[in-house]
């Protein structure tokens, strides 16, 4: 054909009301069709690639596939998907990829028709009317539990509310009657505390890390951990339930009982950089705005300080992690690379 084939433009989103539960996916082309789905319970990432699978599937001819999602652009920008395909679909911690049942026919698509599908990433929550539009076609699917379908889209105001950054519904948060003093507890609007961490909690502290199955590294210790507390009582911020808030007694995943550490950050600064480091959430205590209490109480410390921008490490290979920091604000620094070297 001498012709090159024109690209459609397709914008794909998903949403879950709970994650895991109710959600939704939609995708839509600028002045062309529209197209949502319902599903019972899922999660978030599952809508995102079930989103762009549909869109792939639905459209002929090639396509620019635009998502707010890390998760499913990643994948096909840094080639998360060779990686995967030459280990066997297992991650680099040889588990089984997540949601490879909805990879394996997207990556098929990608694979067998080269160059037809281009992946774009957008900013969620920006100023962009499609991914608005494709955000509250997906939250509307996912509360109302049914999907539609249309030649031309609706006007983004007549579908319904878009979703929060993180995925899930918009919460409103209690606002302190007054401000915390340095290092003070504070309350976080998901029943737990937020505090600095002391002497008594390091022990608690390295067996969250195991439990949220944080990577093991040199100061994985309780000697590296005292020394953090030592130079910097501000540095280790931890999240702490007490009584019933704490959710039951433990079970065999290590769950958390009463008084116990369900979270932690490490927030640093040395007058010229600052970074968040360790962020850890115990499984029981996901997905219900504590990940990111931590952070936004990391940022309110440094910027006490007199911090201008602060920086997070995040493994590459975690998409969970990249989706979460993504939907905090925080974006890749193109063109830098962080290298490290262990001095024990």
């Amino acid at each position: 054909m001498n012709q090159i084939e024109a690209r459609t433009t397709v914008y794909t989103d998903g949403a879950c009301l709970g994650n895991p539960g109710p959600g939704g996916w939609a995708w839509a082309v600028p002045g062309g069709r529209w197209r949502s789905c319902a599903a019972a319970r899922t999660t978030n990432q599952r809508m995102e690639i079930s989103a762009a699978l549909d869109a792939a599937r639905t459209l002929d001819g090639p396509l620019e596939v635009v998502s707010d999602s890390t998760y499913v652009v990643n994948c096909f920008r840094d080639g998360w998907w060779e990686r995967w395909l030459a280990r066997g679909w297992t991650g680099a911690a040889k588990q089984k990829v997540a949601n490879q049942d909805l990879w394996e026919p997207l990556v098929e698509l990608y694979r067998t028709a080269p160059g037809r599908l281009r992946f774009r990433w957008v900013k969620g929550h920006g100023a962009d009317p499609f991914n608005d539009l494709v955000d509250r076609l997906a939250v509307a699917a996912a509360t109302a539990q049914r999907g539609g379908e249309g030649v031309h889209p609706p006007a983004s105001g007549s579908v319904g509310p878009a979703d929060a950054p993180s995925g899930r519904p918009v919460r409103a948060r209690p606002v302190p009657s007054r401000p915390a003093g340095r290092g003070a507890a504070r309350g976080d609007g998901t029943g737990a505390t937020l505090r600095s961490g002391r002497d008594g909690d390091v022990e608690a502290v390295l067996r969250l890390w195991q439990v949220a199955g944080a990577r093991p590294g040199v100061t994985n210790d309780v000697a590296s951990v005292r020394l953090l507390m030592a130079r910097d009582p501000m540095a280790l911020i931890v999240a702490e339930v007490a009584g019933a808030e704490a959710g039951g007694e433990e079970d065999g995943d290590g769950a958390a009982g009463a008084g116990e550490l369900v979270g932690s950050l490490v927030a640093g600064f040395d007058g010229w950089r600052a970074g968040l480091h360790r962020l850890a959430v115990h499984p029981q205590w996901r997905r219900r705005g504590l990940g990111l209490a931590l952070v936004e109480e990391a940022e309110r410390r440094l910027a006490a300080q007199g911090a201008k921008r602060a920086g997070a490490t995040v493994v590459l290979e975690d998409t969970y992690a990249l989706a979460f920091w993504d939907a905090a604000g925080y974006t890749l620094q193109a063109g830098t690379r962080r290298h490290v070297k262990d001095l024990v």
